[in-house]
């Protein structure tokens, strides 16, 4: 029996059961299992309630739903009903090398040069970005990927709560009057203030009202090797909706992830995207919340260099 096997049933007697009863968190709980290598008796068994003892059903669930749902899932539901987590053994060491796996991904365009790279993002852009960088590209990617209604952050990464609510304006007012400062918050905020260490915030992760986009930046790696690697994540389907360079020694990637709500954005994102995918590849893993910042195309930053756009999906836009 595997150590993900060992955890899962330690985990699934802190689910309270009524989460067999909700279709979502049944689902889930149901891809979790499987995923770890829990045999099917032991969901079954779980699954029959008053309510729900169809067994043709559950077997076909078993059978038919696929995900990446994993032991986190588990931990999210054990530590949300219980308050707490059994002691987890942990996974022994399987030598992984997130160089190795990072050379492999972007392996097809190892060889390619920075400029070339940068011209088939341009390529592939489906919003074809065919104005020198500045205005454009901020008024773009605000009317591609937002709502005239939504409010956006656009300013200081440090500011007090006055400054912060005067950065904050509806997509429709930035349009209006583009004032691109450096930074900008990718998901949409409240625009109500929150007391977060004693004092007002506007822009905390409780401010957030849509959790639509997750912010990605590898600036460990050369710039070469993360026009590479978003390469080929878009020759993988990764939901990309824009790539900005930072005017420095990185590029900024705006990852569609469309949650529903905080619990959603900590099992999607924080523990399956980041801490099970993107961080062993060498993520920085303080983007992982949602309020993060990120560098707003088309401003200047203050070494005098242009944050430009390089690719703009609005297919991407979040639901």
């Amino acid at each position: 029996m595997n150590t993900d096997c060992q955890n899962a049933l330690k985990l699934l007697p802190f689910i309270n059961r009524h989460r067999a009863e909700e279709t979502s968190a049944w689902r889930s709980i149901c891809v979790a299992l499987k995923n770890c290598g829990v045999p099917y008796d032991v969901f079954e068994q779980w699954s029959l309630t008053g309510k729900y003892h169809d067994r043709n059903q559950i077997r076909r669930a078993w059978e038919n739903l696929h995900g990446n749902h994993t032991i986190g899932t588990l931990c999210h539901y054990a530590r949300q009903d219980s308050g707490k987590l059994p002691q987890l053994d942990e996974r022994p060491q399987q030598g992984f090398d997130g160089k190795t796996a990072f050379d492999s991904i972007i392996a097809p365009f190892a060889e390619y040069s920075e400029s070339d790279l940068d011209a088939e993002l341009w390529e592939l852009s489906p919003y074809r970005l065919d104005r020198e960088p500045g205005e454009f590209d901020l008024t773009s990617l605000l009317e591609m990927l937002y709502d005239p209604d939504e409010c956006v952050f656009i300013g200081k990464v440090r500011a007090d709560a006055q400054t912060q609510k005067q950065s904050i304006r509806t997509v429709r007012e930035h349009l209006c009057k583009p004032a691109p400062a450096e930074f900008f918050r990718p998901n949409p905020l409240t625009g109500t203030a929150v007391i977060r260490n004693g004092k007002p915030s506007y822009v905390s992760d409780q401010c957030v009202a849509h959790f639509r986009y997750a912010v990605v930046e590898f600036d460990g790696e050369s710039l070469q090797r993360q026009y590479a690697f978003y390469m080929a994540m878009l020759e993988r389907k990764f939901p990309i909706a824009a790539l900005t360079f930072s005017g420095n020694k990185s590029i900024h990637c705006l990852l569609s992830v469309n949650c529903a709500d905080a619990e959603e954005w900590k099992t999607k994102v924080e523990e399956q995207l980041f801490r099970n995918y993107l961080e062993p590849l060498g993520c920085d893993g303080a983007c992982k919340n949602e309020g993060r910042c990120s560098r707003t195309p088309g401003a200047l930053r203050a070494n005098g260099a242009r944050q430009r756009l390089l690719y703009l999906n609005p297919d991407m836009k979040g639901k």
